[in-house]
């Protein structure tokens, strides 16, 4: 077993997990991205930065709530924020301000030149690791996915995680989307 000052060593040096974007809403493609970054990195902590700008009527922090319960799925804490600028401001200054643990950053493999300063400067950022996502679920469209939402479309409505308890995903539609549900 493991004792408390293992797990604080540990959490200090297995670094953290980030995943920035819009998140509009925040869909299992996000969820299994976050799980994929701290899965193969074994990190100890995820931060999850949402973009402010509403799209299509899904705000921030709509998608805050959606992460906050997802969080309780990807098996290591997890701090979700909405950016005050950017998602990637965010990161950058993320970086800047820890240098003493490893740091994740995923970004799909459109999004990976918004980071090159990071390998350009890895003198300045030698924590800084960045993980390229795969896609997911074959692309989930979160265009499709807010229209679905929009016409209270329950029966193709498929964004949320398997893993996600039914208690939860009924959260997630009636409280935080305003869907009805019979």
């Amino acid at each position: 077993m493991q004792t408390f000052k293992q797990f604080i060593h540990e959490a200090e040096t297995s670094g953290v997990a980030i995943l920035p974007g819009g998140f509009k809403p925040p869909h299992k493609g996000h969820f299994e991205a976050l799980k994929h970054i701290v899965n193969q990195n074994n990190a100890a902590a995820a931060v999850v930065f949402i973009g402010k700008k509403e799209r299509d009527g899904i705000t921030a922090e709509q998608s805050k709530a959606i992460w906050d319960i997802y969080g309780k799925y990807i098996g290591v804490p997890v701090i979700v924020t909405i950016s005050q600028i950017t998602p990637v401001k965010d990161v950058y200054e993320y970086a800047d301000i820890i240098k003493d643990k490893p740091i994740f950053v995923g970004a799909g493999e459109e999004d990976m030149d918004r980071y090159s300063y990071f390998e350009k400067k890895k003198d300045v950022f030698p924590n800084v690791n960045l993980v390229a996502i795969p896609p997911q679920f074959g692309r989930i469209s979160g265009t499709d996915t807010r229209k679905k939402i929009q016409d209270n479309d329950l029966e193709s409505l498929n964004f949320i995680p398997d893993q996600v308890h039914w208690t939860d995903k009924e959260v997630i539609y009636k409280d935080i989307l305003g869907l009805t549900v019979s």
